[in-house]
C-alpha cells in the first residue's frame, strides 16, 4: 500500500457525471482526499496538469491464471492503464485440482487458449487441491496488477470425476462433492463460476462442461445463489445451447454474463443478461500452424496442426490426406473454422516464414488464380512457405455490415447489461495482443469519433465492470476506495501495434505491444507506471471478491 498525491489534473471519478478540476490524495493505499486544491503533505506527487485522472481501469475478460506465476508484471497492462483484470474465464482455471488429471485441466487451458505448455509445467507453483489452498499460495505472488479469478466448472468436474469428466454426466455424489468445492471457492475470493458450452479439447473431445445434465447446474447454482457477490459466466455456442442455460441461471437468481455471439453484438436481449459488449480495436488475429483451435471444424487440419511437428510436412504433401482434407472442408463440423469457405476473402495469407510466398493475398483470391480448391491451395502454400508461417484473419461476420457492428458497439455504451473492454488478454499469445486493445475505446470512440463523452466511456471501464463483479472498494473516485488510478492525456496516448517479444519460459516469442503513453498508473497508491514506463512495483496479488465487496 502507498501514499501519493494527483495534482492538477481533470477528475473523470468513473461515475459518468461531470469531470472537474482536483487533486486526489491516496494514503496507505485508499483515497483519502479529492478537492480542488491539495498541499503535499510528504508523499511523492504526480503532476496531472493537462491530463485526465481516472479510476484504474478494468478488463472484465482475461486469461493470465498461468502468465500471473510467469509475468507478474503483467506486461503490457500496466501501460495502458490497467489496476484490475477478470481471468478464470470460459470454464478454464487452475483450480481446484488433484494430482492425476492436474496435467489434463492445465491443458484445456494452454490448448484453447493456445499458450505454451511450459507455462503450466516450469512457472506455476502447484501445491494446491482446493480454490482456498490455491488462494493461499496465489496471494503470495506480488503482481502488478489485481487479477480477480472464477472458478472454472471443468475443474471442478476433473477434480470430482477425474477422466470420467470427459465422458458422463455427474452422480449424485459427484455433483455434491462439485458443490462442496465451489463453495469453498466463493468464501475464498471466488468471483463464481465460468462453464463453457464452446469448445472441444486437444483431441476434439467435447471439454468436461459440456457433458453436464441439468441436476448438475442445478446443484451449482443453488451454491451460487447463496452468494450475492457471484455471478456465472457462459460461453455457448449456439443459442439453443446458451438459452436453458441462461434461463436456469435466472430462475435460480443468479446474474450471468453470456459470452458467444453475442460479443460485440446481441445476445437474448429479452432476458436481463449481461454480456461483453465490445468497443476494443478491430480483431485481427494471426493464426499458424504449429498449433491452433482454429481449425477444430476440419479434423485432417485439425490433426495435422495440433500433431507432431515431424509428420506436418510429410502430411501436406501425402494424396490420401489431401483428398481427406478436402472432403472435411467441404463438410465442416459445428466447431471452430477459421476456413469457412464464406469468409476465405477475409483470410489473408500474411507471413511467410522463408519469404517464399505470395503474401498479403487473400487464400479466395490464390485458389481462384491457381484454379485449386481452396485446401490444396493453402497445402501447397505451406508446403512452400514453411509450417512458421501464418495467415491473417480479418475481423468480418457473415451477413453484418461494419456499419451495423460499430452501430451495435455505439448501442452498449448505453446498454448497463454490456461490460466495455473485455480483451481475452494473456491468451492466444502468438495471435494477437488483447492487452491495451481496450483502450481504443478513449482513443477511437470516445476521442476521434466523439461517439461517447469521455466521462461516460472512462464509466463504462470502470464504475460499471466492477459493479457487475461486485467489485465495490474500486472503480470511481471518492474518499474510502482503492487507490487505483490512472493519468493520461487523449492526445498523447495511442493502442500500439504489435511487436514480438522473446522472453516465454521456452525461449519462444509473443505478441506485445509498447506502452501506450499514459503518464501514471498507479495501484494502491504505488505508481506502476510513470512518465509512461513501468517502475517495476508489484504492489498487489490475487484479490478477494468478498474483501472487495465489503
Amino acid at each position: 500500500m502507498g501514499d501519493v498525491l494527483v495534482r492538477g489534473g481533470t477528475i473523470v471519478d468513473g461515475t459518468g457525471g461531470p469531470s472537474r478540476t482536483g487533486d486526489v490524495r491516496v494514503r496507505d493505499g485508499l483515497i483519502v482526499e479529492v478537492a480542488d486544491t491539495l498541499a503535499p503533505d510528504g508523499e511523492p506527487v504526480i503532476d496531472a496538469a493537462g491530463a485526465l485522472v481516472t479510476p484504474g481501469l478494468i478488463d472484465p475478460h482475461t486469461h493470465y491464471d498461468l502468465e500471473m506465476f510467469w509475468d507478474p508484471s503483467l506486461d503490457p497492462l500496466p501501460g495502458y492503464g490497467m489496476t484490475t483484470i477478470v481471468m478464470g474465464n470460459c470454464g478454464l482455471g487452475i483450480a481446484p485440482v488433484r494430482d492425476d488429471v492436474r496435467d489434463d485441466i492445465a491443458d484445456l487451458l494452454c490448448f484453447i487458449e493456445e499458450l505454451p505448455t511450459s507455462l503450466s509445467t516450469t512457472c506455476v507453483p502447484w501445491g494446491w487441491s482446493t480454490w482456498s489452498e490455491y488462494y493461499a499460495i496465489a496471494s503470495q505472488t506480488p503482481t502488478a496488477v489485481t487479477p480477480f479469478a472464477y472458478t472454472a466448472h471443468n475443474a471442478l468436474r476433473g477434480y470430482a470425476m477425474g477422466r470420467d469428466a470427459w465422458t458422463r454426466a455427474a452422480t449424485n455424489a459427484e455433483r455434491e462433492a462439485m458443490a462442496a468445492l465451489l463453495d469453498d471457492a466463493l468464501r475464498h475470493g471466488s468471483l463464481g463460476m465460468s462453464t463453457n458450452w464452446f469448445d472441444t479439447d486437444r483431441n476434439r473431445d467435447l471439454v468436461p462442461s459440456r457433458l453436464s445434465d441439468d441436476a448438475e447446474l442445478d446443484v451449482l447454482l443453488t451454491v451460487l445463489s447463496k452468494y450475492p457477490h457471484a455471478s456465472l459466466q457462459l460461453i455457448a455456442r449456439s443459442a439453443e445451447d446458451r438459452r436453458p442455460v441462461l434461463e436456469r441461471s435466472l430462475a435460480h437468481g443468479v446474474r450471468v454474463l453470456s459470452l458467444g455471439d453475442g460479443v460485440g453484438g446481441v445476445t437474448d436481449t429479452d432476458l436481463p443478461v449481461y454480456r461483453l459488449g465490445g468497443g476494443t480495436e478491430p480483431f485481427m488475429p494471426r493464426l499458424g500452424f504449429e498449433s491452433t483451435i482454429a481449425a477444430a471444424a476440419v479434423p485432417a487440419w485439425h490433426e495435422m496442426i495440433n500433431g507432431p511437428a515431424a509428420d506436418k510436412l510429410r502430411l501436406l504433401a501425402d494424396p490420401a490426406w489431401r483428398a481427406r482434407a478436402r472432403h472435411d472442408w467441404d463438410n465442416p463440423l459445428d466447431e471452430q473454422n477459421s476456413f469457412r469457405n464464406e469468409q476465405l476473402h477475409a483470410l489473408i495469407l500474411s507471413d511467410s516464414e522463408n519469404g517464399a510466398g505470395p503474401v498479403g493475398i487473400s487464400l479466395a483470391d490464390l485458389a481462384a488464380e491457381r484454379a485449386l480448391h481452396p485446401s490444396d491451395t493453402l497445402a501447397d502454400w505451406v508446403l512452400a512457405n514453411g509450417v512458421g508461417s501464418r495467415y491473417t484473419k480479418l475481423s468480418v461476420r457473415p451477413n453484418v455490415s461494419q456499419v451495423e457492428m460499430d452501430n451495435r458497439v455505439k448501442a452498449n455504451f448505453d446498454d448497463p447489461y454490456a461490460l466495455m473492454g473485455g480483451t481475452d488478454a494473456g491468451a492466444h499469445l502468438k495471435m494477437f495482443c488483447g492487452a491495451g486493445a481496450n483502450v481504443y475505446v478513449l482513443t477511437h470512440w470516445a476521442r476521434d469519433e466523439g461517439a461517447v463523452s469521455i466521462e461516460h466511456a472512462v464509466h463504462c471501464m470502470t464504475q460499471r465492470n466492477a459493479s457487475f463483479f461486485s467489485l465495490r472498494d474500486r472503480g470511481v473516485i471518492e474518499t474510502g476506495k482503492r487507490g487505483d488510478l490512472a493519468v493520461f492525456a487523449l492526445d498523447e496516448i495511442e493502442t500500439r501495434s504489435y511487436v514480438r517479444a522473446r522472453d516465454l519460459p521456452d525461449d519462444g516469442w509473443r505478441f506485445t505491444r509498447p506502452s501506450a503513453g499514459f503518464r501514471a498508473t498507479v495501484v494502491a497508491g504505488v505508481p506502476t507506471v510513470l512518465d509512461g514506463e513501468p517502475t517495476g512495483a508489484r504492489p498487489t496479488s490475487i484479490g478477494h471478491a468478498l474483501a472487495s465487496a465489503s
